[in-house]
């Protein structure tokens, strides 16, 4: 058996965990520069608001409601999620982390499965503060069909028997099913495939001519066949971006360097952190009606002031005093483990920069990202993102950690 563990309203449970205060009031979660809504609690959604609705538009019903809101603070975001997939690595004995609030647990052999899911959720609210529903069934794609209904339900659901899982089905619209993009389902309904139910009853050859053998697979595993395991090796990234939109149009090429120098460090953060190199550099600077990008080979490295100086050189290539930028990226490209780079006799000090960097991965990973970091790339007010209310970094900044207060009566 499977359960696919979801945490609730995630971006908004996280932003609660320190704030008990906001219990049941309307929470969202705001986008990079503050423009959109991307994150929001069922009571913000009781008030009509909605994810992709506009900042300043949507003010009156925030204002007039007493809605909390937040600045997406990934950060913290990410450190929880950490912390929710090592508590369900203590329940369970694989997992496979498919988003950063959900997760694939394997429950093979376990017994009273219907107790052992309240188990987990206990577990995980007690360890985190963070509210989940489970879906547990045989398959993953029947897993994620319990998981949306256990969602409803604010709980956990078992689909073990064949009349579990019928009723499942029945009741699961096909727009629903895990892997059915918007066109199929409109083909599908068009032809009266409206459940799920009356897709497992279409014969499999015409599922796989019409919809290649994803859908195949999918019809399969909804039948109760499993036809994807558990993945528990992560793979690593073959490209990462990092990219930001700035705050108001830059034009000094002095500004767009540290910006590009500070996106280049929180590239090289990803890639240290899956234990890869990097062989191609790609620097793109966007203005209103220009796009320029260029790119460089590398020697597999994840030495930062290595790419730092590769990017800005490739920055000078691409800038023009005669326009005002407003976005810029660096591309990771040709990623490739540690343990495959090939060795650089003619680079000396290879072994000092793999010490430096360790020592620097160790600052910051204690005392928050950025804590130490090369000068080129300072972050600035100037150019960097808008995120004017911003929480604290309660987890992983130490100037921001929560002090616990006891009152005493006289």
């Amino acid at each position: 058996m499977i359960g696919l563990v979801d945490c609730q309203s995630f971006y908004c449970s996280c932003e609660s965990v320190f704030r008990p205060d906001l219990k049941d009031k309307p929470i969202i979660v705001l986008s990079n520069n503050d423009h959109w809504i991307i994150a929001l609690n069922p009571e913000a959604k009781a008030l009509g608001l909605k994810r992709g609705l506009r900042f300043k538009e949507s003010r009156k019903i925030i204002d007039n409601n007493n809605v909390v809101f937040f600045s997406s603070n990934y950060t913290l975001y990410n450190d929880i999620s950490w912390r929710v997939m090592e508590n369900l690595r203590n329940l369970s004995p694989q997992v496979e982390i498919y988003s950063i609030d959900e997760a694939f647990i394997d429950l093979f052999g376990f017994k009273n499965l219907k107790v052992y899911g309240e188990v987990i959720r206990k577990t995980i609210k007690k360890q985190t503060r963070i509210p989940t529903t489970i879906g547990i069934a045989p398959t993953k794609s029947l897993a994620k069909v319990a998981q949306r209904l256990a969602k409803q339900m604010e709980g956990s659901l078992l689909l073990e028997t064949a009349g579990d899982i019928s009723r499942a089905l029945t009741i699961t619209p096909v727009k629903d099913l895990w892997g059915i993009g918007s066109a199929y389902a409109k083909k599908l309904e068009l032809a009266g495939i409206r459940t799920a139910a009356d897709f497992i009853n279409i014969p499999e050859w015409v599922v796989k001519k019409e919809m290649t053998s994803v859908g195949w697979l999918l019809q399969r595993e909804l039948k109760g066949i499993p036809m994807a395991e558990l993945t528990v090796e992560v793979n690593p990234r073959k490209g990462i971006i990092s990219a930001r939109q700035f705050s108001k149009p830059v034009k000094d090429l002095s500004i767009i360097d540290e910006a590009i120098s500070y996106y280049a460090e929180l590239a090289v953060d990803k890639l240290r952190k899956q234990a890869c190199t990097t062989n191609f550099v790609t620097v793109s600077l966007e203005a209103f009606g220009r796009a320029r990008h260029a790119s460089a080979e590398t020697t597999a490295t994840d030495y930062l002031p290595d790419i730092i100086s590769v990017a800005k050189a490739l920055l000078k290539k691409i800038y023009s005093p005669d326009f005002e930028y407003w976005r810029t990226t660096i591309f990771l490209f040709g990623i490739e483990p540690v343990s495959g780079k090939q060795i650089n006799f003619f680079d000396y000090n290879s072994s000092k920069k793999g010490y430096l960097l360790k020592k620097v991965d160790e600052i910051n990973d204690k005392y928050g990202q950025h804590a130490i970091h090369p000068c080129a790339s300072e972050f600035r007010e100037d150019w960097g993102m808008h995120r004017n209310y911003l929480s604290p970094n309660y987890t992983t900044r130490i100037k921001d950690f929560p002090v616990a207060q006891t009152l005493f009566n006289k």
